[in-house]
């Protein structure tokens, strides 16, 4: 019995592993001819679908201290690509938007792709989901 379970757990990490290689190999060529590490690209996405951000959901989001999430977003704000907004009721609080270049920069890594492939990795992602959500569930 325990010689299952050991096979059963290993056949399970060996799977784990294989998700987490192809789920780089997938940033990867989002990435490749970026001059942008991944986690600036996943940045530059994830204010993209949000409009802004918080340095510290940032910094929760990335696991990053919040003087690391200020460092990748100094770099993105050097570069043009995104930019601090104070808001006027409370000047402590700063929020973080693409700049219109920014947004140019993110429309253009996907332009790599056609409509088609756009939406056949959409339709795979989203069965992916599916499939964690059922891992979830029974856990």
């Amino acid at each position: 019995m325990i010689k299952q379970n050991d096979d059963t757990v290993r056949n399970l990490m060996e799977e784990m592993f294989h998700i987490q290689v192809k789920s780089n190999n997938f940033m990867r060529l989002l990435t490749f001819d970026e001059d942008l590490s991944e986690n600036l690209v996943l940045l530059m996405l994830r204010l993209k679908l949000f409009g802004f951000l918080k340095i510290t959901q940032i910094a929760e989001v990335f696991l990053l201290t919040p003087g690391a999430a200020t460092n990748m977003c100094d770099k993105l704000e050097r570069m043009g690509y995104a930019e601090r907004i104070r808001l006027q009721d409370d000047r402590r609080i700063v929020r973080v938007a693409l700049t219109k270049k920014g947004e140019d920069r993110v429309n253009a890594i996907f332009s790599k792709f056609t409509d088609e492939q756009l939406q056949s990795i959409t339709n795979t992602l989203a069965e992916i989901n599916k499939l964690f959500k059922h891992i979830e569930d029974i856990t």
